[in-house]
């Protein structure tokens, strides 16, 4: 057999086509990747993957280097006699915003410059099987479907070229995918929110779970169809090398479809919850709630009363008959995704555990005294982490785990809580800055200021307004003497009467580092069994992250830090940044927590206003800590922030989130 070449090989399907044409076929495979970015490594190792789940007794051999030989990106030079090429394979999601017009319009270019004479377009996820009710669908997030070519239409084009085209459009594609890619199939993105919620909730009440189910919204006698990826990938290598009839159109499915109330009890065993399909929207609470933003709005295609099954007549094969995705086997295939997520999870977090092995630790003086900080990741352009007053890194050790790969990272403990002692406010703080970026000879960085930090940003800016080219304010606090109450949080208020009692009198600094060292402690069992699900859900929702309960305590270690953070505090109070904020000309992206108990959202919400070039974010469901509970949704927000901030626009980054955004004035509302 010819060799062939395939678009979206990063996809779930296409990864487990390729597998399964390397396993049966001696050809090689040239590809496009859907995604900018993947690297050779990943998509060799997304291949080899596939191929272990498709054969897990090990009987088919297929090696890593003889995937890596037989795999390669396709050059625009390559010779046609060369590459040899018959046919290529084009695997796109349903759902997906690609600019799909201009991909199908390069791969025909391609396929008359190769002398390739067959095109083959893969559109899975494809919801009922109907071209008419599934444009029909709201797209990720309620926005509106984006106009894009049709099967009918790349068909139409392919022959004007005189080139066969085939179309094949499955149901909602099940399998295991690459942990290192993220799939952006729709029942993939389903498990993905699911798993990333239990996991964040159990790391603020460990036994949520036992006492409290999940319930998913859906209206009454809904059903989908689901086909396991390993019998698509079958199915399509048993029509890669048969003759068809001109222009054919497959339509590939299960059997039967499954009931969504049987899918969320299946769903739940694998899971290890309860998860409950429920047909009255208004009985969910914040953590349902919360669960229903990330799907951001794919719940849609879990909405049909009946999946339509495929014409019998279009049936691309015999192969699927009797092959039913029953309970078992959903199971066993659920079971197998959610082992498969532990680990990953397991893994990035260890690996993000050990960030600070991989910082190069450096110093500096300052303000008359030796500054340690860390810095290392990528050549790209420099993100420089101003953190909280009196706080440690672990923090920021997931966040940059994420970041490193693009970015050149620096961040430290900002000092003047444990040493030097008092005075060292505000204005030390910016020197230390200063220091770092002369030192590292950086002339221009994004700042990223959480809690304490972005007062610290400002100053800088106002200070050398050419080293910044960005700043990102995470849960910011602007609170300073005289600000409106109502943009204070309740534990600014009470913090700021006990610590300016204890400047007053130092004596009291052991009563006050006992009082914040030894914080009243929530039951977690009263709470799950005695409150009703909306309070219980809310309180959960607004507790903070198990393992950061020692960190937060750092400044209370001893009466010394305790009093030194007073100090600290007191003169960040004193500065009153607003003023000069309309004097920033760099963007600006402020982001909020519904959550946060230490900084409200309404003082980012108003400090966003006073900034000449500002994006708001508010995040629900997140708390002060965001950035260590969500990382992964934070730095999807960064990281396209970072490399074009003046084009920035939040409706256009994090994909996976249902979320709006704000420019200067105007109001905001987010998700995840």
């Amino acid at each position: 057999m010819s060799n062939i070449i395939i678009q979206g090989i990063d996809s779930l399907p296409g990864s487990y086509f390729a597998a399964r044409y390397l396993q049966a076929c001696g050809g090689r495979i040239f590809y496009f990747a859907e995604k900018h970015g993947v690297t050779e490594e990943t998509i060799a190792g997304s291949v080899m993957y596939a191929a272990s789940r498709i054969d897990e007794s090990g009987e088919i051999v297929l090696t890593q280097p003889q995937v890596e030989s037989r795999l390669s990106r396709l050059e625009e030079d390559v010779d046609a006699a060369a590459a040899d090429v018959a046919a290529v394979w084009y695997f796109t999601s349903s759902l997906s915003t690609e600019d799909r017009d201009a991909t199908v319009e390069h791969l025909l270019s391609v396929c008359t410059r190769l002398g390739v004479e067959q095109f083959n377009f893969v559109e899975f996820d494809f919801i009922g099987i109907n071209e008419g009710s599934n444009t029909k669908r709201p797209a990720a997030g309620g926005l509106e479907p984006p106009a894009r070519i049709s099967a009918h239409e790349i068909a139409q084009c392919c022959k004007e070229r005189q080139i066969a085209c085939r179309v094949f459009q499955t149901s909602l594609v099940v399998g295991s995918g690459h942990p290192a890619l993220e799939h952006s199939g729709t029942f993939s993105q389903f498990v993905s929110a699911l798993h990333s919620l239990k996991s964040e909730i159990e790391e603020r009440s460990p036994q949520y779970f036992d006492f409290r189910t999940l319930r998913f919204y859906a209206p009454a006698d809904s059903s989908v169809n689901l086909v396991p990826v390993t019998r698509v990938a079958d199915l399509l290598l048993s029509l890669s090398g048969k003759d068809t009839a001109s222009d054919p159109t497959f339509s590939i499915t299960s059997p039967a479809n499954t009931d969504i109330s049987d899918l969320c009890e299946r769903l739940g065993v694998a899971y290890g919850l309860g998860l409950l399909c429920v047909e009255d929207s208004s009985s969910l609470n914040a953590i349902d709630r919360a669960f229903h933003d990330r799907l951001a709005g794919i719940e849609q295609c879990f909405f049909d009363k009946d999946a339509e099954l495929p014409n019998q007549a279009l049936t691309a094969d015999a192969l699927l008959e009797g092959a039913a995705f029953d309970e078992d086997e959903q199971i066993e295939l659920f079971t197998l995704l959610r082992r498969d997520q532990d680990e990953a999870l397991a893994a990035c977090r260890a690996h993000a555990a050990e960030l600070l092995s991989r910082l190069r630790c450096k110093t500096v003086t300052a303000n008359g005294s030796e500054l340690s900080y860390y810095v290392g990741g990528s050549t790209g352009e420099p993100v420089v982490v101003l953190n909280a007053l009196g706080q440690g890194l672990e923090y920021w050790h997931r966040l940059l785990d994420n970041l490193i790969e693009d970015h050149r990272v620096i961040i430290w403990e900002p000092r003047g809580t444990s040493s030097p002692n008092p005075p060292f406010g505000l204005a030390e703080q910016v020197n230390d800055l200063d220091a770092v970026l002369e030192n590292e000879h950086i002339e221009g960085a994004h700042l990223i200021g959480w809690c304490t930090g972005p007062k610290v940003a400002v100053d800088f800016y106002l200070r050398r307004p050419a080293a910044v080219r960005s700043m990102v304010f995470l849960n910011g606090t602007f609170k300073c003497d005289g600000s409106p109450e109502e943009l204070n949080s309740a534990y600014e208020q009470n913090v700021e009467s006990l610590l300016r009692m204890l400047v007053k009198k130092p004596a009291m600094a052991t009563t006050v580092k006992k009082t914040f060292a030894a914080p009243a402690e929530t039951d977690e069992i009263e709470l799950l069994q005695g409150a009703d699900g909306e309070e219980a859900s809310i309180s959960v929702l607004s507790l903070m992250n198990t393992h950061l309960k020692a960190s937060v305590l750092a400044p209370f270690k001893t009466e010394q830090t305790t009093l030194n953070y007073a100090h600290q505090l007191i003169d960040f109070w004193s500065r009153d940044v607003r003023p000069q904020a309309s004097e920033v000309k760099v963007p600006v992206l402020l982001i909020a927590a519904e959550y946060d108990q230490v900084a409200t959202a309404a003082g980012s919400s108003v400090a966003c206003d006073l900034f000449h070039n500002a994006h708001y974010l508010h995040v629900r469901g997140a708390t002060h800590y965001c950035l260590y509970d969500r990382p992964e949704f934070i730095a999807s927000v960064l990281k396209p922030f970072f490399a074009n901030p003046y084009g920035f626009s939040i409706s256009q980054s994090a994909q996976s989130t249902d979320w709006t955004h704000a420019v200067g004035t105007a109001a905001v509302a987010a998700s995840v």
